[in-house]
């Protein structure tokens, strides 16, 4: 179902760009004590995970909320840290998972992570089943984490999930790969680009040429936009034929009509890492997702409020929202 959003822009932030870059701009102090985890993977990586409680303490029926992050974000990143907070108040459990080599530690394979690797995502929520059977379990992805999770919600049958939000998500990735080298989203290209180069650089040393997959570094830093670095490193290492193929097999778009647990989906028009393309018709989604479009927000930005030194951040309002409503619906 498509909806449009009640979000309101800050009258001080109506700029796209303002509410993409602003919002990092905000100090912020955890208001937990992390506890960290390393999760070993059956092809013998791993990833690096962040509660916001100590596991041995976790409740019975404590909700617990899984985040996925975006493109080299972290618990590091403003938005993971600001809804781990959130939730944390809630009395709920934010645990984050990081994607391979985006914690402290570069990963053990030359395999990455990219917009559509849902295998260790399925592993990773078997075990928090297994481990966590009674209590309730949902999760919130952001950006690239955001089209992870729509792909692996439409693609299984059985999800594990009682429930799903997803922000800001390529839901077309090659329309999404144009448009970010475009314009004033050149900055944001470079930017994302620079982060990819150094950590493939820092998996080259590690692995110290053990895969003859992986590109000599200069050619890694010859390379001039996202689609050429998905050409280059993404497709081969993960197995596909070319970014294109990359592209098609993961856009999250696809998925969504056969999503079965409910799940939000929130979107602005002023994205400017995206276009209209990412936006589903009706026919393309499931009764089971609510597709929440604004005018203005930015990407993974939505502050609003009227004094610029105590926004309010409306993601975090509208997510814990969305939670307690199928909380109080299941009970």
């Amino acid at each position: 179902m498509l909806i449009e959003s009640k979000f309101k822009p800050a009258w001080w932030m109506t700029n796209r760009h303002l509410q993409t870059i602003l919002p990092r701009a905000y100090p912020i102090t955890s208001h937990f004590k992390p506890a960290f985890q390393e999760f070993d993977l059956s092809d013998g990586d791993f990833v690096e995970v962040t509660w916001s409680h100590q596991v041995n303490k976790i409740k019975p029926n404590q909700p617990i909320i899984l985040l996925f992050h975006g493109l080299e974000g972290s618990f590091d990143s403003f938005y993971t840290k600001r809804m781990m907070n959130t939730l944390y108040q809630q009395g709920w459990v934010a645990v984050l998972m990081h994607f391979r080599g985006c914690g402290t530690k570069t990963n053990r394979k030359a395999q990455t992570y990219h917009s559509g690797q849902t295998a260790d995502v399925s592993e990773f929520i078997k075990y928090l089943k297994q481990r966590h059977p009674t209590n309730p379990l949902f999760s919130i992805g952001f950006s690239l984490g955001g089209n992870v999770l729509a792909k692996y919600l439409g693609e299984r049958k059985d999800t594990q999930l009682d429930g799903a939000i997803v922000i800001s998500a390529p839901l077309n990735l090659s329309e999404c790969s144009k448009t970010i080298g475009q314009g004033f989203a050149k900055v944001y290209q470079k930017y994302l680009l620079d982060k990819l180069k150094r950590s493939t650089h820092a998996k080259i040393d590690a692995l110290n040429g053990a895969d003859p997959l992986l590109l000599d570094k200069e050619q890694l830093d010859n390379i001039a936009n996202m689609g050429e670095f998905d050409q280059l490193v993404t497709a081969p290492l993960n197995g596909f034929a070319s970014a294109e193929d990359y592209y098609e097999q993961s856009s999250g778009k696809q998925f969504l009509s056969n999503i079965t647990v409910p799940t939000l989906i929130i979107h602005a028009l002023d994205d400017p890492f995206m276009n209209e393309t990412v936006i589903p018709s009706e026919n393309e989604m499931s009764a089971s997702v609510q597709f929440e479009l604004s005018k203005k927000g930015g990407h993974v930005g939505f502050l609003t409020g009227n004094n610029p030194l105590k926004p309010e951040f409306w993601l975090e309002t509208r997510s814990v929202k969305f939670i307690n409503q199928l909380l109080t619906e299941t009970k």
